[in-house]
């Protein structure tokens, strides 16, 4: 594992990469595809993520694209929040940030130095990855990673990273203010409440998660039936289950749970 800090500004020819069509689709569905054919066309790479961090919550995925016909990255990066983000060797690099302001970091990572094996094989050999280079923003608790990945046999030359690093501070910030876009769309949503019960309350399992996101949206158990496609027998055993695993018993006390 290879990591250096990211200092000074982007240079003149790291502004110009279609940054103008990149902040006009800021915080809109299309950005994360228009941010991977741009970063391709420079990086080369095969899937790009990016992951915002919060203290005591999973990891939420602002992003993620591949090359190919099939959109894989997604649910890899799902599978990295839900079962892998503890096993990250980018973990490392935090304590020696100091978290009282802003700081940037990029970081070369390889599948062979992952020791977890269902880590390396889930997130790189079973989609034929092996190099990644990481871009890496803290302040205070929170932190923004941009995941720039190559397919075996194709590693990053110091080039390629000093191409990376150029651009890093740029990359970040629109990455950043794209998250920041789209926390604010899904405030009050389905997807903003199942990620802050998967980040408070991860014995819940994924049905009994979606299921209690859906009672805090004010959905009866009829309409949950609906939306998840699930028999409402299915719907009141899931919700039984997860506040007996949480030690509630009433709509209020999850709202508090999740809200406070």
């Amino acid at each position: 594992m290879w990591a250096q800090r990211l200092i000074g500004l982007p240079s003149p020819a790291a502004d110009t990469f279609g940054l103008t069509d990149l902040i006009e689709h800021l915080g809109t569905p299309t950005f994360p595809a228009k941010l991977f054919r741009t970063t391709f066309d420079w990086a080369k790479a095969s899937h790009l993520t990016a992951f915002a961090f919060e203290p005591h919550q999973r990891p939420r995925v602002v992003l993620a694209e591949n090359t190919g016909m099939a959109p894989i990255a997604r649910g890899v990066a799902d599978q990295y929040c839900r079962d892998y983000w503890r096993h990250d060797l980018a973990n490392r690099v935090l304590p020696q940030i100091n978290r009282e302001g802003r700081q940037s970091w990029i970081l070369h990572t390889q599948a062979s130095e992952i020791a977890h094996s269902d880590y390396r094989r889930s997130c790189y050999t079973s989609v034929s990855l092996d190099h990644r280079v990481s871009l890496i923003e803290t302040k205070g608790n929170r932190a923004l990673r941009i995941n720039i990945y190559r397919s075996e046999g194709e590693g990053f030359t110091n080039e390629d990273i000093q191409r990376i690093a150029e651009r890093g501070h740029l990359l970040l910030a629109l990455t950043r203010r794209h998250a920041d876009y789209g926390l604010a769309d899904r405030r009050h949503s389905f997807g903003y409440y199942r990620d802050r019960l998967a980040g408070v309350a991860p014995v819940l399992t994924q049905r009994e998660t979606e299921v209690c996101a859906a009672i805090i949206l004010g959905l009866t158990s009829e309409g949950i039936s609906l939306e998840l496609g699930v028999r409402l027998n299915t719907v009141l055993t899931y919700k039984k289950r997860a506040y007996a695993r949480l030690g509630i018993s009433s709509q209020n006390e999850l709202m508090r749970l999740v809200l406070n």
